[in-house]
């Protein structure tokens, strides 16, 4: 499922150039990983913009993904989304409601499983099992890890 050019659009990056601490350019597992989804609650899949690189642990990822918020991919909230990441607690599978419009998650990729397909899977899990929830994360119009 991954596109055959990767480029900004489709993909989340930190505007400095360096690696994070950590970062494997790979697509498959084993690792953790982070992923962006635009629009989570409309009707059809929502628009992921997947990182394109592995870390070997969770800690890592979830340092990269707060490097990314802190570029302000998603939108105003971005920076106060990356400090709501920075206060969360131990790092471990995560999802990030940043806005009504993007929600954030880590995950672990397991050996062998390419990364956007294990970030599909645990997005949409969270997706069914929050769906019934999910006007408590729209009206909370803040960011918040749920």
């Amino acid at each position: 499922m991954s596109p055959a050019t990767i480029t900004g659009f489709n993909s989340m990056l930190p505007t400095e150039s360096h690696p994070s601490p950590g970062e494997r350019f790979e697509h498959t597992g084993p690792g953790w990983s982070s992923t962006a989804f635009y629009a989570p609650w409309h009707a059809g899949p929502p628009t992921p913009k997947y990182r394109w690189s592995m870390f070997d642990t969770a800690a890592q990822a979830v340092g990269d993904l707060v490097r990314c918020l802190d570029d302000g991919f998603a939108g105003e909230q971005s920076r106060q989304a990356a400090r709501v990441l920075l206060d969360g607690g131990p790092p471990g599978e995560l999802v990030l409601s940043v806005s009504l419009d993007w929600v954030c998650v880590v995950y672990q990729v397991r050996p062998g499983v390419h990364l956007s397909d294990a970030a599909d899977a645990f997005f949409a899990g969270w997706r069914n099992a929050m769906f019934d929830r999910r006007f408590e994360l729209i009206n909370a119009n803040r960011p918040m890890i749920c």
